[in-house]
């Protein structure tokens, strides 16, 4: 049995994805800075960095192990040798949507 909620969930990435495009939120527009110079950074900044940087590898990772799991769930044909996340995640959602037309 798939597992739905992985689907949902991916599909729900997906809307969430094209509607943050559609209000520009993707790309930032250019800002110029001011080149000042800067204090050198506190042992406190540093450990704020450190715990970012983990906080941040964790998150990637977590959406490798997501992306693996979803590559699992979707039948991706006889081209599937290697997948872009943009190519896996439109292929889920068109998935979602054959099985949505089972589900009424």
């Amino acid at each position: 049995m798939m597992n739905i909620a992985a689907l949902l969930q991916a599909a729900e990435f997906l809307e969430r994805r094209e509607r943050e495009a559609e209000h520009g939120y993707a790309s930032a527009m250019p800002v110029q800075i001011e080149i000042t110079r800067r204090k050198p950074k506190s042992k406190k900044s540093q450990g704020n960095r450190t715990t970012h940087n983990e906080l941040e590898k964790n998150r990637r990772a977590h959406l490798r192990n997501c992306l693996e799991k979803l590559k699992e769930l979707v039948p991706l044909g006889p081209e599937s040798s290697r997948h872009t996340t943009l190519g896996l995640l439109t292929k889920a959602k068109a998935f979602i949507k054959v099985l949505a037309g089972f589900i009424k």
